[in-house]
């Protein structure tokens, strides 16, 4: 059985392979292949970004083919171009079992669509909240659209017949489903807890020279504001009076110029350092191994896999309320979204000491226990092979491809 799989994400052609910034990994579509025969993937083509082939994350696999869309998002596409858009996914759809359409997306809204008139079965993964996303884009005209892609998601949720979300209560909430098949499971992908980890982050916290800078870490794209960067600089401005010696590393992919300019302009610039982007998440777990303190003050969230791989690596955690960042992270650790002086007090506080850190270490590996790959995959699993059930009762897909 071959099933259609579609996003915005831009991905990258290269050298006959298929890569991508950050996300959508060749190991990430396993939990697809592990229930279906094929796998295409529908999203955008990027161009190669100014940085080492090494850095990207190579996307292509066996089993696994692409297809690339125009951009989906601009006004000509949500409007004139929709009916051409449609009229090709159609064909595409046409040609495959089934649909899984990864929201909020316009990539993802458009299989949706072209599911429901073909009469596929059709999946929604909901993994983030378009209204928080394009009110903090930044731009004048994505705040405008914001409650309108708000407006679209809510049907394509109340609509969808298998519904899956990556929090237990923000997204389903804000986006609630009359699917008979739901899951709430998120989609981070760790290895299986060890306690090794956690002694080593005591140790690590334990043995710190009073002198050593707290090494502070953030996770983040580097394209618009959604994460909070600004908010961040800002609080450590504010609060550089009063706190140690400091240095704040950023993993992400993304112009760093602007960043570095802002940090320079509020005067920061000296304690922070752009790391561009790591090809796997060893590399990633590697990194946050160094880290003291994570950070994750973003203004929008589904439920953060960089703060979920913090914690599952013993660190200590701050973050705003943002999203499904509440159901991660206790109350003490958390400042109203947007909020740069409380950050900037949080930061004070807990920035020396160490009693704290240790607490909030054992507390975030503990919490990561729970996204063990032995008790979400049976979930999943579960999941995958009830909307199986659902595409072997329908019949199989002739034989086709779009024009």
């Amino acid at each position: 059985m071959k099933l259609l799989f579609a996003h915005d994400n831009r991905f990258i052609r290269h050298d006959g392979q298929i890569w991508s910034e950050g996300q959508f990994g060749a190991e990430g579509w396993a939990r697809y292949l592990d229930h279906f025969d094929s796998l295409t993937v529908v999203g955008r083509e990027g161009g190669l970004p100014d940085r080492p082939l090494a850095q990207l994350t190579l996307s292509s696999r066996d089993g696994v083919g692409f297809e690339f869309i125009r951009d989906a998002s601009n006004l000509y596409s949500l409007t004139v171009g929709r009916r051409l858009a449609l009229r090709w996914m159609r064909a595409l759809v046409r040609a495959h079992d089934a649909v899984v359409a990864r929201l909020p997306s316009e990539v993802g809204l458009l299989a949706a669509a072209a599911a429901r008139r073909e009469g596929k079965p059709c999946c929604i993964e909901i993994v983030g909240c378009p209204f928080d996303s394009l009110s903090n884009y930044g731009g004048f005209k994505a705040r405008l659209y914001a409650p309108v892609a708000a407006a679209r998601l809510r049907g394509a949720a109340r609509r969808a017949a298998h519904a899956s979300y990556v929090t237990n209560t923000f997204l389903q909430d804000r986006y609630p489903t009359r699917a008979g098949n739901a899951l709430a499971a998120s989609d981070v992908a760790l290895a299986p807890p060890d306690r090794a980890i956690l002694t080593r982050r005591l140790d690590q916290l334990s043995n710190r020279a009073a002198g050593d800078p707290v090494r502070l870490g953030m996770i983040a794209t580097l394209q618009g504001k959604s994460k909070g960067i600004q908010i961040l600089l800002r609080a450590l401005a504010e609060a550089r009076p009063h706190l140690p010696p400091v240095r704040l590393r950023v993993l992400g992919q993304g112009d760093r110029r602007r960043w570095l300019r802002e940090a320079e302009a509020i005067g920061v610039a000296g304690l922070v350092q752009f790391d561009g982007t790591l090809p796997t998440q060893n590399e990633v777990l590697s990194w946050l191994g160094e880290v003291d303190v994570y950070l994750q003050p973003s203004l929008q969230e589904g439920l953060p896999r960089a703060l979920i791989e913090a914690m599952s690596q013993g660190c200590p955690a701050i973050g705003s309320a943002a999203g499904g960042i509440p159901e991660l992270l206790p109350g003490e650790d958390l400042v109203a979204t947007g909020d740069e002086q409380a950050l900037a007090g949080l930061l004070a506080a807990r920035l020396t000491d160490t009693g704290w850190m240790k607490r909030s270490a054992a507390r975030n590996w503990e919490r990561a226990g729970d996204f063990d790959p032995a008790i979400l995959a049976p979930r999943r699993d579960e999941f995958w092979r009830e909307f199986r059930r659902e595409v072997r009762s329908r019949g199989c897909a002739p034989d086709a491809r779009p024009s």
